[in-house]
């Protein structure tokens, strides 16, 4: 395993970490490195590469070893016992998991025989091994029989549960019949190679043999993530964690045995005249695809004089010979240029969007520059709203106003909706949903860890996805048997391990930018733009109940409680998305602001979920004032409202008590949050005030708010549209770059 597996096996098991273990081994001197440790204990441990160790199979007691080491005394003794253990593949569990380790078994004699200890992800290998020989189902007891006599160990002792529990949790590998008490392969497991040896050095030789045979069993091509995913079933270890390079990178190694085919597909070197392999090295290239389409066009005949009908004809024409629901506007006016020679705007007088939206009976405008057929998309699809009217070139190229024209923009509820729709032009909504549900999927069947649940949060989970500030969510990965504390000891190093396989799994997504945060993973899907998706990754146990989770908070000291924060995604996708589209639209709008704020540090920026509940609050107040009329408050009264919040947060002390909105009663609440001030309470954790001092510094947000500068950021954006005066100027050269570049 690599030294970064070690470490983070040995803090789980151990509830410290080892780099702080070996501080206090090394007492006054200068602290010893876990690789400078390993290359110490040459009688336990072997290095057969870079950031690889190993345990000596049947190497003698680790007190002898030890003795050697100069920085080291007696008492230290177990901590390289249990690091000797762990590498020699001893079963690391979290503590907490109700999963004891297995004893760790060492030679005493030179001519004893060497004792394979297995570690958890080896059983399933070793049984697989010995179904695999069986041509029905047997009995559990049986099978433990046969793997007592081939492994020296039983399956419980490892695992640390019943085999019956055990092969529940392995159902997608082990057809198990509870009632009969027998087990049996899963048909597609049955049908691939036989599994490698548990006991095997897992090298890059190995992950050669193993993508051979995998390759052979499912090819003669197979797609390279499904190879790496068939390689986690049967191994229980990511290809990554191995060889610490792409796979990619592996097939370039070895030309001689593997083949890339191009479109994420490889096959052996020995099927290279195979024809289902000459199809794909055949196959035309996207590229060449669009010339070839391009020079069938160019053969069709062309009227002498063209109208605005053969416009519409002509791209209706395109929409159907691409067979797609929507094509992006640019693509189609590049192709009419390539065919007619004539760019569209030579014969229309407006852009085409606008040409588009005369012709509501044959284009439906699908949002984000794309237009589709309304005979293809049905007769109740509905266009996108236009986007505001775009500033004048000379105005836009510095993108700067007058102060003084600025401050003369009366901040009306129609420019406050004019603010509103802007910060929605351009994004799409369940496009980007289906990308993230997308991510979700893959993120499910790459992951190495015991999901039991995969939730979407964020402005995504809640409806207020916006194309201003760029898109983001939450994903939550509910992981069965993690533990329920010590957070900080276990939870790094899982991301660690976790962004690399991630990093592989997801790189048809783009996935990009991946940075391990304190209590999460933070990454982007996307082309490395602003428009990208930012992901958030958190982890969070499986709780027995609500109950059960206050609980492990109340016992958590108060500097951990954070890492309970994705344990209630539910419950805060369910608050904000009932929430009506107006107060959602409100939302977007405040948070817009907060990220337009020039916040010191992190420390002073508010967090979403913290805006959302502002926003919340401020309208729950208005209708204690008029609650006959939902309506009876514009949204300017609505913005007034919060950024008055706002400046006065340095005092603001908020329960929830009387407003239905808390899951909690108020003795509920943890006594000593009720002397915090500011005090702004989590309406879903009673134990948990928003605005800590320890954790956020309410004095920039209380300056920020302060009018009338306050309400500077909603007027120079305001400006973009409402000092805007006359058609845009710009060509629209920028249109047919493309077909620009291949005419």
């Amino acid at each position: 395993m690599t030294y970064d597996q070690l470490a983070s096996c040995y803090s789980i098991k151990h509830g410290q970490s080892v780099t702080q273990r070996l501080k206090e081994m090394s007492r006054e001197r200068r602290p010893v490195s876990l690789s400078e440790f390993i290359a110490q204990m040459t009688d336990d441990f072997e290095v057969p590469g870079a950031n690889q160790v190993r345990a000596k199979p049947g190497s003698a007691a680790v007190v002898g070893a030890a003795q050697n080491a100069p920085w080291r005394t007696s008492q230290d003794h177990a901590s390289g016992t249990s690091l000797q253990g762990i590498a020699a593949g001893g079963g690391v569990v979290p503590s907490g998991s109700g999963m004891n380790a297995p004893a760790v078994s060492h030679a005493t004699n030179e001519q004893s025989a060497p004792t394979a200890v297995m570690k958890y992800a080896d059983v399933s290998r070793g049984v697989q091994s010995i179904l695999k020989e069986q041509h029905e189902p047997i009995q559990i007891d049986r099978l433990d029989d046969l793997f007592q006599d081939r492994f020296s160990t039983n399956i419980t002792d490892i695992v640390g549960m019943s085999i019956g529990e055990y092969l529940q949790r392995k159902e997608n590998i082990f057809d198990y019949n509870p009632e009969r008490g027998t087990v049996f392969l899963q048909s597609a497991v049955l049908a691939g190679p036989p599994t490698a040896d548990p006991t095997a050095v897992k090298d890059e030789v190995f992950v050669v043999r193993e993508f051979s045979q995998l390759i052979e069993a499912m090819g003669p091509v197979v797609y390279i993530s499904t190879l790496c995913g068939k390689f986690i079933q049967r191994n229980g270890t990511s290809v990554t964690s191995i060889i610490n390079t792409r796979p990619l990178d592996l097939f370039k190694r070895h030309p001689s045995v593997f083949l890339v085919v191009g479109a994420g597909n490889v096959t052996l070197k020995k099927f290279e005249h195979s024809p289902d392999v000459q199809r794909l090295l055949d196959k035309p290239s996207p590229k060449a695809l669009r010339i070839a389409r391009a020079a069938e066009e160019a053969q069709l005949p062309v009227p002498d004089i063209l109208s605005e009908k053969h416009v519409v004809e002509e791209f209706r024409r395109l929409i159907l010979d691409d067979g797609t629901d929507s094509v992006y506007i640019s693509s189609l006016c590049g192709r009419f240029l390539q065919r007619f020679k004539k760019p569209v705007t030579s014969i229309i007088t407006c852009k085409p969007a606008e040409f588009l939206r005369k012709y509501p009976d044959v284009f439906v405008m699908t949002g984000g520059g794309n237009v589709g057929l309304r005979e293809v998309l049905g007769p109740d699809a509905v266009s996108v709203p236009p986007p505001p009217p775009r500033v004048p070139k000379a105005l836009r190229e510095d993108h700067v106003f007058a102060y003084e024209a600025i401050q003369k923009i009366e901040l009306t509820d129609e420019v406050f909706h004019g603010l509103c729709s802007r910060l929605m032009q351009g994004a799409s909504y369940q496009t980007i949903v289906q990308r993230l549900l997308s991510v979700c999927r893959q993120i499910e069947q790459a992951s190495f860890l015991a999901l039991e649940e995969v939730v979407l949060g964020g402005a995504a989970g809640k409806g207020l996805l916006a194309a201003q500030p760029g898109p983001h969510a939450e994903v939550v990965l509910f992981v069965r048997q993690l533990p329920f504390r010590n957070f900080p000891q276990w939870l790094p190093h899982i991301f660690d391990t976790l962004a690399p396989v991630l990093e592989h799994q997801l790189a048809d997504q783009r996935a990009n930018k991946f940075k391990v945060e304190k209590d999460h993973l933070r990454f982007h899907v996307g082309d490395g733009t602003d428009k990208d998706l930012v992901l958030h990754l958190y982890l969070c146990p499986v709780f027995k109940s609500r109950d059960h989770l206050l609980e492990c908070i109340r016992a958590s000291p108060p500097a951990e409680r954070l890492y309970f924060y994705p344990a209630m995604v539910k419950e805060r996708n369910d608050l904000v998305g009932r929430q009506s589209q107006q107060m959602k639209a409100l939302i977007r709008l405040m948070t817009w602001w907060a990220s337009k704020q020039a916040w010191s540090s992190c420390f002073a920026a508010p967090s979403d979920w913290l805006v959302e509940l502002i926003v919340i609050h401020a309208c729950q107040q208005l209708q204690q004032v008029d609650s006959s009329d939902e309506q009876a408050f514009t949204l300017a009264d609505k913005v007034m409202r919060v950024l008055e919040i706002f400046a006065n947060f340095e005092s603001i002390k908020v329960l929830w008590a009387d407003s239905g909105t808390a899951l909690y009663a108020l003795q509920e609440i943890w006594r000593p949050l009720l002397s915090h001030e500011p005090l702004f309470m989590d309406p879903l954790n009673p134990y948990c005030n928003l605005v800590d001092v320890n954790s956020f510094d309410a004095h920039e947000l209380a300056t920020a708010a302060q009018p009338p500068d306050c309400f500077d950021v909603f007027k120079r954006e305001a400006a973009q549209f409402v000092m805007a005066s006359g058609g845009d100027d710009e060509g629209e050269d920028e249109e047919y770059e493309d077909a620009k570049e291949s005419d």
